[in-house]
C-alpha cells in the first residue's frame, strides 16, 4: 500500500484483523470437521448401494473432502497471517500516533499528508528560553517542525509497509501455500496408499530419494508435497524447500486437530500458530520472514528448524540441546540459535535439532540421575547421523558445518560421532560426556577425517559431577579427551566469571566471552578462538 494519510492512520482499527483471524479459524474448523465426516462416509461400507455409480459417487465425495481439507488449511494460514498483520499494524500505528502526540505537545500543526508547520506564534516560555528573541524562538519551532515531519513521514511509511505486508501475506495464505496442481482424487473405500517411490523411502538412500525428486517436474513435486506431507516433511534426502512447504501443511493439520479445551491444547495451538507465522529476520535484514521447519512430527517429539539464510550463510551450525527440551518448550533453544545468526549478521545459519524425546527432569534433585540415563542419546544419535548427511549434501561446498551438543545434547553428538556423524567442527558445551561408549578418540568415526573438536565447560558447572566418571554412561570427560581443543568459558559482560550452576545455560544465553567463543567456533573466528584456547585450563 502507498503511504496512508494522517486521517487514515487515526481511523484504522487493527482489531479488525484479529476478528478476521478468529473468523478464519472458526470457519477452518467447521470445514475440517465436515471434510472428515464426508471422508468417513465415502470410505464406509454400503450394503444397499453398489456398482459403478456408487463407486464414482464415493470417489467424487472423497475428492471434494480432500479439497475441503486443503481449504481448511488455507484458512488456518490466513488466520495466522491476519493475527501477525494485526501485531505489525498495531505497532506501526502506535508509532504514528506517538509522533502526532509529540507534535501536539510542541504546539505544531500537522496536515493530512504529514507536513508539519507552526500552529501560531511561539509560546512565551519558548521565547524566554530563546533569550527573549521571538525570531529565534520561531526558528526553533521551524527546526522542530522539520524533525517532526521526518518522524511522521517515516512512521506513516512503516504503517503503509505493515499494511501492505499483511495484505500480501493474507493473499498468499489463501492462494499461494498450496501446490499449483490439484491433488489426485483418492477412490472411496481405498486408503490413501503411498506411491511406490514414497513407500520405499525408508529403505532408500538419501541420494536415491534426492534423485527421484530431481527427476520430477515442478507440478509433480507440488503434488508430492500435497499428497504426502508427513513423509516429505520428515525425510532426509528431500530438498529442504519441499520439506518446509510440507511441514506448513503438517503444522496446519496439527493445529486443526487441537480442540483448545485444556491448557495443554491451548499451549500447543499457540506454538503451532507461531510456527506458521512470520518473524523478524534474525539476520537483521529488517524483513519479516517465514519460519523454516525442516521436520515436524509431534508423535516422535521431532522438530528441526533452520534459522538464517542458507543461500548466503558462510557457515552453518546444528545445535542439539539438553534435558527438559520439548517441542512445546523449544522457544528458548530457538532464541539461542537466532542470537547466533544475529551475532554473525547473517553470516551463520543455525539449525535447532530436536530429533526425539529428551530426558525430562521435574525434580532438580534428580537432574543428574536423569541426565545419566543414556537411552535417549542412543535413540537420537542415529537420526542425527542421518540428518548430518543431509546437511552435508545440502550446504554449499566450502561452507563449514559445526555440530554443537549442549549438556545432554553433548552425549547425543558424541554418540553420533561414534556412529559416523559428518561435520567440519564438533563442539561439546557443558557436555554430559564424549558419547555413549566413547572412552578414547579412536571410538569416534566422523566421516570427515579432518574434523576439529572443541569442548567448553564452565568451572563449578553441576555437569562436572557426571563427566568422565569411571564406567559412566556417557563416556569420557570431553574436556580431558586427547585431541579435543579445550576452550575457556571466560567472563560475562558484567565482569563476573562464567562459573557455577547458572553457567550451565548462561554460557549460551548471556552476553559473555563463552557466547562469543561458541560463535567463533561456528564462524571460524581464529583470533577469538586463540584467546579462548590460551585462557583454558591446561
Amino acid at each position: 500500500m502507498s503511504r496512508p494519510t494522517v486521517t487514515q492512520a487515526r481511523a484504522w482499527r487493527p482489531e479488525t484483523l484479529r476478528e478476521l483471524a478468529q473468523a478464519c479459524d472458526a470457519l477452518a474448523r467447521r470445514v475440517s470437521g465436515a471434510a472428515d465426516a464426508v471422508l468417513a462416509l465415502s470410505a464406509g461400507t454400503h450394503d444397499h448401494w453398489d456398482g459403478a455409480a456408487a463407486e464414482a459417487a464415493r470417489g467424487r465425495a472423497g475428492g471434494i473432502a480432500a479439497d475441503a481439507a486443503a481449504a481448511a488449511r488455507r484458512l488456518i494460514a490466513a488466520s495466522v497471517a491476519a493475527d501477525d498483520g494485526a501485531d505489525q499494524v498495531s505497532v506501526a500505528r502506535a508509532d504514528v500516533l506517538d509522533a502526532l502526540a509529540r507534535v501536539d505537545r510542541d504546539g505544531l500543526a500537522v496536515a493530512d499528508d504529514g507536513a508539519v508547520i507552526r500552529a501560531g506564534t511561539p509560546d512565551p516560555v519558548l521565547v524566554l528560553l530563546a533569550g527573549g528573541d521571538a525570531g529565534a524562538a520561531g526558528q526553533m519551532l521551524d527546526v522542530a517542525a522539520a524533525q517532526a515531519h521526518s518522524r511522521i513521514i517515516a512512521a506513516l511509511d512503516r504503517l503503509g509497509a505493515a499494511d501492505g505486508d499483511a495484505a500480501s501475506d493474507l493473499a498468499a495464505a489463501l492462494t499461494g501455500d498450496t501446490p499449483r496442481s490439484p491433488a489426485a482424487t483418492v477412490p472411496a473405500g481405498a486408503a490413501p496408499g503411498l506411491s511406490p517411490d514414497v513407500a520405499g523411502w525408508p529403505t532408500t538412500s538419501q541420494d536415491g530419494i534426492a534423485a527421484q525428486i530431481a527427476a520430477m517436474t515442478p507440478d509433480q513435486r507440488d503434488r508430492l508435497v500435497e499428497q504426502y506431507p508427513r513423509q516429505v516433511g520428515n525425510t532426509d534426502g528431500v530438498p529442504w524447500p519441499m520439506r518446509v512447504a510440507a511441514n506448513r501443511i503438517n503444522i496446519a493439520a496439527a493445529l486443526l486437530a487441537e480442540s483448545g479445551r485444556d491448557t495443554g491444547s491451548r499451549r500447543r495451538i499457540a506454538l503451532y500458530r507461531d510456527l506458521l507465522g512470520e518473524i523478524d529476520d534474525p539476520a537483521r535484514s529488517g524483513a519479516r520472514i517465514r519460519r523454516q521447519i525442516l521436520a515436524f512430527d509431534p508423535a516422535r517429539a521431532s522438530l528441526v528448524e533452520l534459522n538464517g539464510d542458507l543461500a548466503t550463510a558462510r557457515s552453518v551450525a546444528v545445535l542439539v540441546p539438553g534435558v527438559n527440551t520439548t517441542i512445546e518448550g523449544s522457544a528458548a533453544t530457538t532464541a539461542t540459535a537466532r542470537r547466533f545468526v544475529s551475532g554473525s549478521r547473517g553470516d551463520a545459519a543455525v539449525i535447532t535439532y530436536l530429533g526425539g524425546p529428551f530426558p525430562q527432569v521435574h525434580d532438580p534433585a534428580a537432574a543428574l540421575l536423569e541426565a545419566a540415563d543414556p537411552r535417549d542419546a542412543l535413540a537420537m544419535a542415529p537420526r542425527l547421523v542421518a540428518f548430518s548427511e543431509d546437511v552435508d549434501r545440502t550446504v554449499a561446498p566450502g561452507v563449514p558445518v559445526t555440530v554443537i551438543g549442549h549438556s545432554y545434547g553433548g552425549s547425543i553428538v558424541g554418540t553420533a560421532e561414534a556412529l559416523g556423524l559428518t561435520s567440519d567442527r564438533t563442539l561439546l558445551v557443558a557436555a554430559a560426556g564424549s558419547g555413549v561408549g566413547v572412552d578414547d578418540p579412536s571410538d569416534w568415526h566422523n566421516r570427515n577425517p579432518d574434523v576439529l573438536r572443541f569442548s567448553m565447560t564452565a568451572p563449578g558447572d553441576f555437569i562436572e559431577a557426571v563427566q568422565g566418571i569411571p564406567g559412566g554412561p556417557h563416556g569420557a570427560d570431553p574436556d580431558e579427551m586427547p585431541g579435543v581443543i579445550r576452550l575457556a568459558a571466560g567472563d560475562y559482560d558484567d565482569g563476573q566469571p562464567v562459573a557455577g550452576w547458572e553457567a550451565h545455560s548462561g554460557m549460551l544465553n548471556r552476553p559473555s566471552d563463552s557466547w562469543r567463543t561458541v560463535l567463533a567456533v561456528i564462524t571460524g573466528d581464529s583470533e577469538t578462538l586463540h584467546r579462548a584456547v590460551a585462557d583454558a585450563p591446561q
